[in-house]
């Protein structure tokens, strides 16, 4: 993964501050040793000009202060270097996090309903709970590695500086080091993405547990059994790629840790054997290896982070690709005038999954009118759902045409479309929120939907939000009725809104809400089972096996077998 790109196209100008401001604090961190070498090297060995190279500051005696206050001087710039330039990238980094995450949410709520129920939640929520967290995290190691390895380089420049062979042993120690290295590392690489495949399906197993715990409560071994195969069985897996990765991981930290220590051994046991070397020389090149292992230990500390990062940024960059956007016309204009919604040989089919051919709906000619209520009906898998998301325009057709009025739609004028339409779905979600300001007329119409449904007792809005959504299912819906209501669309479409609601509620949705907006020359779609009800609508539509089956015929006719 190119961190270094994720950070030259959000800041170009911070990253190259920061990549100089490392540099120069690499650079003088690597001339410490020389500056500590020097000052312990006087030209008398007898140390006589003590005395002259004494000083008083701050009452200590300090010896050699013009080297003292150069190595102060060094240490300071170090500091203020460094910080500029890690603090620079952090910032960076926490931009580069939240640019991915506004990235991913834009992706997901630019893009069709369709590829999102393909892609699944749980691979989605998997993504941005784990992936960008890991790629955040990897980010921000980029400013050690980059400080440390600017040091390490500037100590290997000081051993070429110091002994020329020394250099040419320790480059064969860190290839050789390095090699060794890399192989194990490929192999816990190789671990870690198993790891995160296996927790996509840890996070379908933790959506099912949570989202069918009525299920599972009723059948113990049903229970135990998803206890057991669909969450531990993943858990182990994931527990048993993790340990085996982080443990060769952990073991090549700590054996590139005495890679120094090695050569250290090597050059004063076996080098020295055959070249010769100073004194002083030695002095300096065991202070620079020393020295080296703690750049050294940094970046071998930062891999696993990176190496994770990696993995996690393919992960996100393929979930990405696979997440097409639905359209690029991202404005709303003005739509003409129109009364009708019409369907012309309209056909939808869903992709095929596992050489299974999807469900196909159509050829469906039917018209909607402004002012009359329509009702949908029809038994599960007749097409009744398809149907319903090719009205509210989530789904475009395969072939035919939807027109309202005089224009048809297409890619370029569906979202201003979509913005005539409302809709309640069986899966509806309620957020805690109106997602739109409001003003005093607006509250006091929200009082009186609050009142009508009896939920006043139990909810208050205060700053356009909902008190509370501890609610029951039902009056949950009846919550999700009133946000509805409190948008003026021109098309409602209703999805079972009745289904589990008591008769009183019952009534005043039949009787009282369609009426009303019935009145206000609104097309109204209601899928329902309510048959007591059906006398309301002005038209029917039932559906059977994609097609449809009857309209504007007796229901009683319509249901009859075929």
């Amino acid at each position: 993964m190119n961190m270094l790109t994720l950070f030259s196209k959000k800041a170009p100008n911070a990253l190259f501050i920061s990549i100089i401001f490392g540099a120069l604090a690499g650079i003088l961190y690597s001339s410490l040793i020389p500056l500590v070498l020097s000052s312990i090297s006087p030209e008398d060995p007898n140390f006589t000009n003590k005395i002259e190279l004494t000083t008083e500051v701050l009452s200590f005696n300090v010896s050699n202060y013009k080297m003292a206050a150069l190595f102060f001087v060094t240490c300071v710039s170090i500091l203020v270097m460094r910080s500029v330039s890690q603090i620079i990238l952090v910032r960076v980094a926490a931009k580069v996090g939240k640019d991915l995450r506004s990235q991913f949410y834009e992706r997901i709520i630019s893009s069709s309903l369709l590829s999102v129920e393909n892609i699944g939640s749980s691979r989605l929520i998997a993504s941005i709970s784990t992936d960008i967290p890991r790629i955040v995290s990897g980010a921000g190691a980029l400013p050690s590695i980059l400080v440390n390895s600017i040091t390490l380089i500037g100590m290997l420049g000081f051993l070429i500086f110091i002994n020329f062979e020394v250099f040419k042993l320790v480059m064969l120690a860190i290839f050789v080091g390095g090699v060794c290295f890399q192989l194990p590392m490929s192999i816990g690489n190789k671990m870690l993405e198993k790891s995160r495949e296996t927790r996509d399906e840890l996070q379908r197993s933790i959506h099912g547990l949570i989202y069918g715990f009525k299920e599972l409560k009723l059948d113990k071994k049903n229970r135990e059994f998803y206890f057991e195969k669909a969450l531990l069985d993943n858990e182990r897996k994931i527990l048993k790629d993790e340990k085996s990765a982080y443990s060769i991981i952990t073991m090549m930290g700590i054996f590139g840790d005495l890679i120094s220590f090695f050569v250290i051994g090597a050059v004063c046991f076996v080098f020295i054997s055959y070249h010769t070397i100073s004194s002083q020389e030695l002095v300096g090149v065991i202070m620079a290896l020393l020295y080296i292992t703690g750049p050294i230990s940094v970046l071998l500390d930062t891999i696993p982070r990176m190496v994770v990062a990696s993995i996690s940024h393919r992960k996100l960059n393929k979930l990405l690709a696979s997440i097409p956007v639905e359209t690029d016309v991202k404005t709303v204009s003005d739509t003409p005038e129109w009364e009708t919604i019409q369907l012309k040989n309209v056909e939808y089919t869903y992709p095929s999954k596992r050489e299974e051919a999807g469900f196909s709906v159509g050829p469906i000619n039917i018209t909607l009118k402004k002012g009359d209520v329509t009702f949908l009906v029809g038994a599960n898998g007749s097409g009744k759902s398809t149907l319903s998301k090719l009205l509210t325009l989530h789904y475009l057709p395969k072939n035919g045409v939807i027109s309202f009025g005089e224009e048809s739609l297409g890619l370029n004028n569906i979202e201003s479309y979509r913005q005539k339409i409302g809709a309640i779905y069986s899966d509806y979600f309620l957020f805690d929120t109106f997602l739109f300001d409001i003003d005093g007329e607006r509250l006091a119409r929200a009082n009186t939907y609050l009142k009508m449904l009896e939920l006043d007792a139990k909810v208050n809005i205060v700053d356009g939000r909902f008190s509370t959504l501890s609610l029951s299912d039902g009056q949950k819906k009846r919550m999700a009725l009133l946000v509805s209501l409190m948008i003026d669309k021109e098309v409602y479409l209703f999805d079972e809104w009745a289904a589990d609601q008591d008769p009183v509620f019952k009534d005043i949705f039949y009787n009282k809400i369609l009426p009303e907006l019935k009145a206000k020359n609104k097309v109204i779609i209601v899928i329902s089972h309510d048959d007591r009800y059906f006398h309301i609508a002005d038209k029917t539509i039932v559906m059977e096996s994609g097609k449809v089956r009857a309209e504007n015929e007796s229901l009683i006719k319509q249901l009859e077998p075929a």
